[in-house]
């Protein structure tokens, strides 16, 4: 019979097994890892409350059967609740919502665009901007009252001096 001590010690030594029971059943780690867990819960509060558990086992890996057939049981009924059409427009429906890690890395790549964009004079900064918005060295020429060839000049000679730092800082 099984006591509360030895409940550690037998989760060290099946955690692994029932999670590949889990996992084959269900198909996806993160739920597999859940039910484990739920199954040695579910082992705890039954020695916990006296229960007489003949083979560990056997019992948690009953335990851990039955609550995989109960979520997929569960999935294929909440698959048929939901209109056939609409859970195909939930999977394939972009969310526009930026994950916090692409939060973090536009926000990086912005502070590094600015670090790197500070070397250039403002005159540099702003044909650069303005080339890098679309514009043609014509456009860029007329509004900032330069000819042509040295708006060229001036854009791609910025060009090359951030393309140098660009490696450096990003390194």
């Amino acid at each position: 019979m099984l006591v509360l001590e030895d409940v550690a010690e037998f989760y060290a030594s099946r955690r692994q097994s029932l999670f590949g029971q889990a996992f084959a059943m269900v198909r996806n780690r993160a739920l597999a890892e859940d039910l484990t867990q739920e199954a040695f819960a579910k082992l705890i509060v039954e020695v916990k409350g006296g229960g007489r558990i003949q083979s560990a086992v056997r019992w948690t890996s009953t335990v851990l059967r039955n609550l995989a057939l109960n979520h997929l049981e569960h999935r294929k009924v909440s698959l048929r609740i939901v209109e056939p059409d609409s859970q195909a427009q939930i999977d394939i429906a972009p969310d526009d919502t930026p994950s916090a890690e692409q939060v973090y890395i536009a926000k990086e790549s912005r502070m590094r665009m600015q670090r790197v964009l500070s070397i250039l004079e403002p005159l540099e900064r702003e044909c650069v901007l303005m080339f890098a918005e679309g514009h043609s060295y014509k456009e860029i020429a007329s509004q900032k009252d330069l000819t042509y060839g040295v708006a060229v000049d001036v854009v791609r000679r910025s060009l090359r001096k951030l393309r140098k730092r660009i490696p450096a800082i990003q390194g």
